[in-house]
């Protein structure tokens, strides 16, 4: 078992936070930050902090199985904290099995998020020098590994004292860190020297300064209201975390570096829920504005992927799920605008068509997170074989956005639904300008996106919400919903019947309005939902003659559409907006999800075995 520095593998997705303060905090600044992550997982949870008593320092943890309630345990002020939130790989949801794990001694803590591919040949061999595990995890191997080589190496002195530098620790933690094979991101709580040791591969993690001390988090947003800088720790980083501010060193030759600290630009309003009652409700009524900047900020971006897409020979946009399907559009809108072929590729597929990229090869990435493992595969298999990496990312700092050689954020602000929905507005409308550039008609563009923004205020205004509610209400029991379109209107049915089944969980598909007559149509029965998505283009004859032949055979359908039809039993009315129709038509499928959601008694901020990005393969 060598050194992992430049090991490719994968890891889950988990929420991890934990701090070290000159004056004592309240503990649960730690829970409070786990619900701000809790969109990461949220099978289990807990917390484990310093407690000083009696000039006695005690390490105290809790840890429960589900979700955080709303009221926890009445917990002190200390120092030094982490916590985690889980979504479970191995090892079932029960207390036991939560974060954190301690060693044998009880005064070493960890947090993790990944999977150690090589537990069970590391647990065994410690269980046979007497080791003794308290879970089901393979996270657990990491704390008791590396009590071991603290033990080994007399970091901890007799009298229980820990050197004051730390040095040791962080050596240690290398050691261990470079026996465990697989994505993975560490918290270590030292309980004798009242430290925190962070390390990672490819798994996210931030370190954030603030007046009150330093945090660390897989995430960003967790450090709203903490932190005024931040530092996006890299794979080849090691920091330790005192109470006079972070250390950080080379992972991998243990040398002393420098951080790049930049300013957090997240407010407390990007992550509350500003008067909505669910971040998935509040995110559908963002896109508007965030269509807006997109228009105002990201012309010089769009320009420049316009650009390098001119340049390229080959050019592939690659994604996962809704990013998947944004990528598909894309293809149709550089195709009809630009007349110019560019592939789309589900992610996790890229890598068996790698083997024609060239240094000529233009590969651009597109990820709400920059941190979903497939995405990650598809950048690096494209740098191996010479080929650029553009990306069109949400969160700055993440992998991909390192990784890349061009990114065009997209600015859409956080995403704390587990759903994506104002990202894959986004997305949509950086490529639809970058097609319009690529044409040289940026000018077109510019206007449609404009319209765009006005259409999406439309289909968010109550009269069109009502009619919504309307058809929520005849679908809340519904088994099965079908969703078809053509052409522009094909990646939006796929995106929409994905909303549903994620939200709902009622079995939802999308098909090309053509394929039809291909085997689809015998699952049309009598009161069958059909969802029509129908723009005023070329396709609409074609969409409406499907339409008319589903509903002849008991389908009840409903139009998504500038215009109403008789193969239409409810129409939601959408603007005509040419080119920009896919960013108006998903809007009242975004809404038609979250209303079932509601209607069915689930949360639509977090959907069973669901999580934000997807780490794990």
């Amino acid at each position: 078992m060598g050194d992992t520095c430049s090991r490719e593998v994968t890891a889950p997705m988990c929420g991890i936070f934990g701090f070290v303060a000159p004056k004592p905090l309240p503990a649960t600044l730690v829970v409070d930050a786990l619900r701000t992550l809790e969109y990461r997982g949220y099978d289990s949870w807990g917390i484990a902090y310093a407690s000083q008593r009696d000039r006695m320092s005690t390490l105290i943890v809790d840890k429960h199985a589900g979700r955080i309630p709303a009221a926890t345990a009445a917990y002190g002020a200390t120092t030094i904290a982490l916590g985690h939130t889980r979504w479970a790989t191995h090892g079932g949801v029960t207390d036991e099995n939560a974060h954190p794990h301690l060693d044998c001694s009880g005064t070493l803590a960890i947090v993790h998020n990944g999977i150690i591919e090589n537990y069970r040949v590391l647990r065994e061999a410690l269980e046979r020098r007497g080791h003794r595990f308290r879970s089901d995890t393979d996270s657990e191997v990491f704390a008791h590994l590396l009590e071991e080589i603290l033990a080994a190496s007399h970091t901890v002195e007799p009298n229980g004292t820990d050197p004051a530098d730390g040095h040791r620790l962080v050596q240690a933690v290398r050691q261990a860190f470079a026996q465990v094979r697989g994505l993975n991101a560490f918290i270590v709580l030292h309980l004798p020297s009242q430290q925190l040791v962070a390390v990672k591969s490819t798994s996210p993690l931030v370190i954030g300064i603030g007046r009150d001390g330093v945090f660390v988090s897989s995430d960003a947003v967790a450090l709203v209201g903490h932190a005024q800088r931040v530092h996006y720790v890299s794979d080849e980083e090691i920091v330790l975390l005192r109470q006079d501010g972070p250390l950080f060193f080379d992972r991998c030759t243990g040398a002393q570096t420098e951080p790049r600290w930049e300013h957090l630009t997240l407010r407390p309003a990007d992550t509350s829920l500003g008067g909505y009652p669910h971040y998935l409700i509040k995110e559908i009524h963002e896109q508007p504005r965030v269509i807006e900047r997109i228009v105002r900020n990201r012309l010089d971006g769009a320009r420049q992927l316009a650009e390098l897409i001119r340049q390229s020979y080959g050019t592939f946009l690659v994604g996962c799920g809704t990013a998947g399907y944004a990528a598909l559009c894309g293809s149709y809108l550089f195709s009809r605008i630009a007349r110019r072929h560019v592939n789309a590729v589900i992610a996790s597929e890229f890598k068996y068509q790698e083997h024609f990229l060239t240094d000529r090869s233009l590969v651009i990435a597109l990820t709400q997170s920059g941190e979903t493992v497939d995405v990650i595969e598809a950048v690096q298999a494209a740098k191996r074989r010479g080929a650029r990496v553009a990306a069109l990312v949400n969160v700055t700092g993440s992998t991909v956005d390192r990784l890349a050689d061009f990114t065009v954020p997209l600015s859409a602000g956080p995403e704390q639904s587990v759903l994506s929905t104002k990202a894959y507005t986004a997305k949509l409308a950086v490529l639809l300008l970058a097609a319009h550039i690529l044409n040289g008609s940026e000018h077109v563009g510019i206007d449609v996106l404009w319209r765009a923004v006005d259409g999406m205020e439309r289909a968010l205004a109550p009269q069109t919400l009502d009619r919504i509610r309307a058809v929520a209400d005849r679908l809340v029991d519904a088994e099965h919903c079908y969703v078809i379109g053509r052409g522009l209107s094909y990646p939006t049915a796929l995106e929409a019947a994905l909303k549903i089944k994620e939200v709902t969980y009622i079995h939802a598909e999308g098909f090309a309005g053509g394929e039809l007559k291909h085997g689809v149509i015998a699952l049309i029965e009598d009161g069958s939902p059909c969802i029509v998505v129908s723009p005023l283009d070329e396709t609409r004859a074609d969409i409406l003659s499907g339409a008319m032949e589903v509903r002849s055979r008991g389908a009840w359908v409903v139009g998504i559409s500038p215009e109403p039809d008789e193969a239409f039993h409810v129409h939601i009315p959408i603007a005509d907006v040419g080119d920009a129709s896919p960013l108006v038509a998903i809007v009242p499928a975004q809404l038609l999800a979250y209303e079932l959601a509601i209607r069915r008694g689930l949360d639509p901020d977090k959907p069973r075995n669901l999580a934000k990005s997807v780490t794990v393969k």
